[in-house]
């Protein structure tokens, strides 16, 4: 069963696509070289998340649905996060410390 662990995994990936000349034709590739390109498909994961959330609150879509286009957004974000230089560790500072929690890195 995949868990949150999974996302460092990801963003190794993304890493190791944005690092390798080899990896040229990777699509997390293509989009870290057109931000313009990788922004837009943020907003269009975002809407298909609102999509399939409506769809589902109105007994129309499934979870499974709603999880597919979450992944897809989670995976567009991470990549745009990467063609910035942020780190997942970074938003999760910025999380932790609305929270309650002392950020790690002030």
């Amino acid at each position: 069963m995949a868990d949150e662990r999974f996302l460092a995994t990801l963003w190794g990936t993304i890493e190791a696509r944005r690092d390798d000349p080899a990896a040229a034709g990777s699509y997390t590739r293509t989009l870290l070289a057109a931000p313009a390109r990788a922004r837009r498909k943020v907003i269009e994961e975002a809407y298909e998340v609102v999509e399939a959330q409506q769809g589902l609150l109105a007994g129309q879509d499934s979870r499974e649905h709603l999880a597919l286009e979450a992944a897809d957004l989670v995976y567009h974000l991470f990549v745009v996060l990467a063609s910035a230089g942020v780190t997942p560790a970074q938003v999760y500072d910025v999380l932790e410390s609305r929270h309650g929690r002392p950020a790690r890195n002030p």
